[in-house]
């Protein structure tokens, strides 16, 4: 996408200073359908969200919500608008010389509009409301670094929305569940980088987690449910025994030998002296998402294991093992990744695994194809992961 001139910016659209009505749930909307947008910058803006980031929103959705339906109620709610406007320029602006100011503008257009709904009871059911929340916490990671700095400005909004849809989960489905599943994989990523636990409010997804799942797209939101359990026994001290470890690691075997036969990859190469990482081949992004969420769930297994002895020899053959299970967790993640460049959240995947395990390689081969995923995240997918590379070339010795 060509960049524009800034004497193309347009005004971001203003929800105050259109037409609008109230709905039954309480959210601004326009009283017609905008067919045409303001400008062809916005008009390029939208193409943008829809071909380059909606998909990693709907990686585990098979109706593919935030590519078909968030567009088509953009067109009907500044506020949603104008958060799809916000991270589309913030991607281009990371990549390109797109002013970063158009971002800026439609971010705060947007808040202006979103702030006054928090308060409103029946606004923060509004699922095009929660929709612009979580496009927004997306703009925000693309801006918090991956060491676990940055503030999360949108989070607090973002709990009291998802806790605000409690109600409506036995009727969820469409946009609203879309939403749920993508924002407790937000979650599980800002809880991971900042080493914390999952707030309440999303534990619910967990609970939601299908017994049976039918297809490719529940199988993956079951084992991202599994891994935000995990993440909660790393982070909170609270669940730290040896009976909830054996739990979570029975959950993780379970998934991966009665996963369906989709999961088993279409291709493999393994590693030779060319190749770095075990590059594998799956039919689709849902998989691809479940597979590397059971890698980084098997990684922080590995690393957060109880049952370590603290001391002695054994102690020291355990560090052992674990360390051998973490680097093959974190070659298998780069390997998925590699083999789909096309997918920017098989980066991301890889990079969070990256910044877990990436100290403990010590061949200068391994660790500059490790380095390079990390430098192809960020100047291709505009992933912040440039405290990560200095860390590591810290650790390293470079």
């Amino acid at each position: 996408m060509t960049p524009f001139a800034a004497s193309e910016i347009a005004t971001p659209l203003n929800a105050s200073s259109i037409t609008i009505r109230s709905n039954a749930l309480g959210g601004p909307y326009l009283q017609t359908r905008m067919h045409q947008l303001i400008s062809g910058q916005e008009a390029q803006l939208m193409r943008f969200f829809i071909d380059s980031i909606a998909p990693s929103f709907d990686l585990c959705d098979r109706d593919r919500h935030f590519s078909l339906v968030v567009p088509q109620r953009a067109l009907m709610c500044p506020i949603l608008l104008n958060a799809v406007f916000a991270v589309s320029a913030k991607y281009l602006s990371a990549v390109s010389d797109f002013d970063p100011v158009v971002s800026d503008r439609h971010s705060q257009e947007c808040l202006k509009h979103l702030i006054p709904k928090l308060c409103d009871a029946e606004a923060i059911t509004d699922e095009n409301i929660l929709a612009a929340t979580v496009i927004l916490r997306h703009l925000e990671e693309l801006e918090m670094s991956m060491s676990g700095s940055g503030v999360e400005n949108y989070l607090l909004g973002t709990r009291l929305l998802m806790g605000a849809q409690e109600h409506h989960r036995a009727f969820a489905g469409g946009l609203r569940n879309a939403v749920y599943w993508y924002g407790l994989r937000q979650e599980i990523y800002v809880s991971f980088i900042k080493q914390r636990p999952i707030h309440e409010s999303f534990k619910r997804c967990t609970m939601d987690v299908p017994w049976n799942p039918n297809d490719d797209f529940e199988w993956a939101n079951s084992i991202v449910a599994r891994v935000a359990e995990l993440v909660q026994f790393c982070f909170d001290e609270t669940e730290h025994s040896i009976s909830n470890y054996d739990q979570i690691v029975q959950h993780f075997d379970s998934w991966f030998e009665q996963k369906p036969a989709s999961y088993t990859p279409l291709y493999s190469e393994t590693c030779d002296s060319s190749t770095v990482f075990p590059k594998s081949w799956y039919l689709n992004a849902a998989i691809i998402t479940g597979v590397q969420h059971y890698h980084l769930g098997r990684a922080l297994l590995a690393v957060y294991n109880p049952r370590i002895p603290r001391l002695g020899i054994a102690h020291r053959y355990a560090l052992q093992d674990a360390e051998k299970s973490l680097k093959e967790q974190v070659m298998i993640s780069c390997g998925i990744a590699l083999a789909t460049p096309s997918m920017t959240a098989s980066y991301v995947h890889a990079c969070l695994i990256i910044a877990l395990g990436g100290d403990r390689f010590t061949e200068r081969r391994e660790q500059e194809a490790l380095h390079g995923i990390l430098v192809e995240a960020q100047k291709v997918y505009a992933w912040p992961t440039q405290p990560v590379q200095d860390h590591l070339r810290e650790v390293w010795g470079w």
